[in-house]
């Protein structure tokens, strides 16, 4: 009988510290559950604040790098355009002198008398002349009009002629493209005052002048020089 209650009395002490043993357990593991979520939710806020931190640190870094890198850029632009400036500083200088070069207006004239005027002022051997005389050749003329025997010109000419034989002379045609064909005709033909006329030579030497045609540029002058000449110019009888 004895031995049955110290039996039962074993399995209820058994039994008792085994429920002792499974709630100490339970407890342990929420206190391990507890720690852990606690553990893991401080890793994560921290990493979070931590990333959070970081990412403002980098945005403001880059502000700052940005507006540095800025700075110099437009510093260098600044100083792109003083450079630039100081490499051309004759630039508004040569535009007003084109100006003052345009205040003669060459609109009341002809595109003919402004084209004898830069002619005669590159080509003829005098400028300071009284007159510019301006005579049309037609093509088929005598070279030299006073004998039959003379060639001809091969196309229309114009003649320019100051008033003095120093003056020079110059005749010419145009091309329309800038240049004229100038024809060597002396101002003046050597014509002998006695003794038979040698018509081979008058032949030669005026169909040397036909041979010997120069083609040449006539360079653009300043207007108040062509203004000068055009009013000088006079309209002869044609030939």
């Amino acid at each position: 009988m004895k031995n049955s209650k110290k039996h039962i009395y074993s399995h209820v002490i058994l039994i008792f510290i085994v429920f002792m043993t499974a709630g100490c357990q339970d407890i342990k593991g929420k206190e391990t559950t507890l720690t852990t979520g606690e553990d893991e939710s401080g890793v994560n806020h921290h990493t979070e604040t931590g990333s959070t931190e970081k990412e403002s640190d980098q945005t403001d870094s880059s502000e700052e790098k940005g507006t540095s890198k800025n700075q110099p850029e437009s510093a260098s632009s600044k100083g792109s355009g003083e450079d630039q400036s100081k490499a051309n500083p004759s630039n508004s200088v040569n535009s007003n002198q084109y100006s003052e070069g345009e205040k003669v207006d060459l609109t009341p004239y002809t595109s003919n008398e402004i084209e004898w005027a830069r002619v005669w002022h590159q080509l003829a051997p005098n400028q300071q002349i009284d007159k510019m005389y301006v005579r049309k050749i037609s093509a088929g003329s005598l070279i030299n009009p006073n004998h039959e025997e003379s060639a001809v010109y091969p196309e229309d000419v114009i003649q320019l002629e100051g008033t003095r034989l120093v003056d020079g002379a110059v005749t010419y045609s145009g091309n329309g493209d800038g240049t004229v064909n100038v024809y060597n005709v002396p101002a003046r033909w050597n014509e002998k005052l006695n003794g038979e006329v040698d018509n081979d030579e008058i032949k030669k030497v005026t169909e040397d002048v036909m041979k010997t045609t120069k083609q040449v540029r006539i360079e653009a002058v300043s207007n108040e020089d062509i203004v000068a000449l055009i009013e000088k110019i006079q309209m002869v009888d044609p030939q």
